[in-house]
């Protein structure tokens, strides 16, 4: 970090929102959509972009340990190893490299849910090729328990596809309980983390996920095009990668003597990115991880779930209907719901011209909370909805 947010033991939360220049003009509630860079961020790019001009480039081999001091970043977040973690440039793009890289056979079969995020169900859908069977179980629309998921199960179950918190309700899966139930029961589980990292608690070694997928432009709070996924060492035993480089073979550092013929592949989870990275989207991503590792896991979790809670009640006092029990859980930042009456995409739009940012998904308006939001912001969601 380039300046401290805390004074004393106490995090500056004031000091945390003046880094983010969308907060001076907007009410943003909608980081489930892209969550806000912060100025730190765009400095970090800017940087890079200046090194090439005064270094030639000629330095570039520094870029990619920089690379593996993020990965370093990204494992901490998450409780994983630096190995463990490669980069892509989108959730998409990760998941396609896992789902093509299992040995399919004729009749096996992939779970999700109805009300999956669409890259959870399309992926799927084009492997029937290969006779793979894909099956969308009715979602959830309260509680998510587990046993929705295991009592599904079938012989020839091969993987579930899963988000750790639902992009259009809110509902956060049951991981916990799920992911270790399904690797004794020889379940391969992917999980998008797209809608959780960086603002919910994750922890692989809790929730044993055979391949974990996140975009960064949401809670992560980076540019479009920067992405990491996990691949722990079980599931790089037998996934080959998709993609194959100059940078396949494990010594490929030794540039100037590259390596000819069939690679000798790392055992690591870089081996699947394929060559050049988009550096400067990687160190803007770095920056904002900074910060959130600054304010500290447990912290964004508490406060971003406790505006969660006072949502939910501005919500129902303006007459919203939904998951929205003051007395059921709040577990994730993610509230949604619907308005009798109102269509939630035309309340969207007269929300945004009021300089209040949020979201309208499956009928429902949908607002997310942050860590750099805060009461006044709340505040100013009632007033407009008032209105």
């Amino acid at each position: 970090m380039y300046f401290s947010l805390r004074t004393m033991d106490n995090l500056d939360w004031s000091a945390v929102r003046a880094l983010f220049p969308t907060l001076r003009n907007w009410v943003h509630l909608n980081t489930a959509a892209f969550g806000p860079m912060p100025s730190t961020a765009v400095q970090a790019m800017n940087e890079h972009f200046e090194s090439r001009d005064q270094t030639a480039s000629m330095g570039f081999l520094s870029w990619f340990d920089r690379l593996d001091v993020i990965r370093a970043k990204i494992a901490r977040l998450i409780g994983a190893k630096q190995s463990d973690i490669g980069f892509c440039p989108n959730a998409g793009t990760a998941l396609s490299w896992f789902l093509h890289g299992v040995d399919w056979r004729s009749g096996d079969e992939i779970l999700a849910l109805d009300h999956e995020f669409p890259n959870n169900q399309y992926a799927p859908l084009m492997l029937d090729s290969k006779g793979v069977r894909f099956r969308a179980l009715p979602g959830p629309r309260t509680r998510f328990d587990p046993e929705l998921i295991l009592d599904a199960l079938g012989p020839r179950t091969r993987l579930v596809v899963i988000s750790a918190v639902n992009y259009s309700n809110g509902l956060r899966a049951p991981l916990e309980d799920l992911a270790p139930e399904l690797r004794r029961r020889g379940v391969l589980l992917c999980v998008d983390g797209t809608q959780s990292a960086g603002v919910l608690r994750h922890d692989v070694e809790q929730t044993p996920a055979d391949f974990l997928v996140v975009h960064g432009y949401k809670w992560m709070l980076g540019p479009a095009g920067a992405g990491f996924f996990y691949a722990p060492p079980e599931t790089r035993a037998w996934l080959l990668p998709s993609v194959v480089s100059w940078r396949s073979h494990w010594n490929w550092r030794d540039f100037e003597r590259l390596h000819h013929g069939r690679p000798e592949l790392p055992d690591e989870a870089a081996m699947y990115e394929g060559g050049v990275q988009a550096f400067s989207l990687l160190f803007a991503l770095e920056a904002s991880l900074d910060l959130i590792l600054e304010c500290g896991r447990d912290a964004i979790e508490r406060r971003s779930l406790g505006l969660a809670r006072e949502c939910r009640e501005i919500l129902l006092r303006q007459g919203g209907v939904g998951n929205l029990d003051p007395d059921h859980p709040c577990d994730s930042p993610i509230v949604t719901a619907s308005f009798p009456d109102l269509d939630a995409a035309a309340l969207r739009g007269k929300l945004e011209r009021r300089r209040v940012a949020v979201a309208a998904r499956q009928g429902n308006l949908r607002v997310s909370l942050d860590f750099f939001n805060n009461r006044d912001d709340l505040q100013r969601l009632a007033s407009a909805l008032a209105a």
